[in-house]
């Protein structure tokens, strides 16, 4: 059986234990459908892969061979094929487009079903399947150059396309409840509107409010459970910032996100200058010696940590 029939296979198969009515097949329908999309991936690798090289493109290892001519051929060895890394490497150097960031999301949604969430339903993984059908629609047209809907088959086609309109629907809705609150900070709406819930993982999250967020109440439409403002703010925007936060560490920078001086349990945004809990916002440049205020040495006093420091030393003497 062929890679590219073994991924049309591994995406049905998924889907029918989506429509399933047993909730046990939840977590084997996401993994078979991001199997269905790396298999289509290495697919293309195969396609690419040239004449006598044992699929070199689809392989983790491969070594130079000289021929009966001298030149030198690479050529694939070992059964172990390319994991997602060694996948988006490879596309990359052949100019191969794929929406790495949403694939990543899926990958990382998928994982999160199958380690972290306790409560499941279809509606659950909804987004998954929204997303993946953008990441396959896309790959088959663009890069496999054939029809989506010939291909995976019209029953198959007709699933992934309802629940990317449904999904898309709902999600429009939920945020707009959520617009129609008073916020801190724009940055504090568009966090709830990328927050996932933490029992099943939909970001179909929802308010009946319309007054001041901090106020609010807020219910996952999946899985109905049900959150103040105060108990999932702060987790939302801690998430909406996990990259930034990332790179600051790995590259260096100033922090997205530090804990506020004033109430010690909000998450203070940096760059807009607010507490997300208590809305309060602390002076970044420093009264004493004019210099802006790292991250880090925010504090209520309006000083850096510098000035602090030197400070205490002169009240000590």
């Amino acid at each position: 059986m062929s890679i590219l029939q073994n991924a049309l296979d591994s995406i049905a198969i998924g889907l029918e234990d989506f429509e399933s009515a047993d909730e046990r097949r939840i977590i084997s329908s996401t993994r078979n459908i991001f199997a269905g999309i790396l298999l289509l991936f290495k697919h293309k690798l195969c396609e690419l892969s040239p004449v006598g090289s044992d699929e070199a493109l689809i392989k983790q290892r491969v070594l130079p061979e000289i021929d009966a001519t001298g030149a030198v051929n690479w050529i694939g060895r070992g059964k172990k094929t390319v994991d997602v890394q060694n996948i988006k490497d490879r596309f990359e150097s052949l100019n191969i487009s794929v929406d790495w960031k949403r694939l990543e999301r899926i990958n990382k949604y998928r994982n999160d079903i199958e380690h972290y969430y306790s409560t499941l339903n279809n509606e659950s993984v909804q987004q998954l399947i929204s997303d993946s059908f953008l990441i396959i629609r896309d790959f088959i047209a663009d890069e496999l150059e054939e029809e989506p809907k010939s291909l995976l088959g019209e029953d198959y086609w007709k699933i992934l396309v309802d629940v990317n309109e449904v999904y898309a629907k709902e999600k429009q809705e939920c945020d707009s409840s959520l617009e129609k609150l008073d916020y801190f900070s724009n940055e504090i709406l568009y966090a709830l509107q990328a927050y996932r819930c933490d029992e099943c993982g939909s970001g179909l999250i929802e308010t009946e409010d319309s007054d001041k967020a901090i106020e609010a109440s807020f219910k996952c439409r999946a899985c109905e459970r049900e959150s103040h403002y105060e108990e999932i703010v702060n987790d939302a925007v801690k998430q909406f910032y996990a990259d930034d936060a990332f790179s600051a560490h790995k590259d260096g920078g100033d922090k997205p996100v530090v804990d506020c001086p004033f109430c010690f349990d909000g998450a203070y945004i940096f760059l807009e200058g607010v507490c997300v809990s208590c809305g309060d916002s602390a002076t970044h440049e420093c009264v004493r010696c004019g210099c802006n205020i790292p991250p880090e040495e925010i504090s209520d006093d309006n000083v850096c940590g510098y000035c602090s420091h030197m400070w205490a030393k002169v009240m000590a003497e």
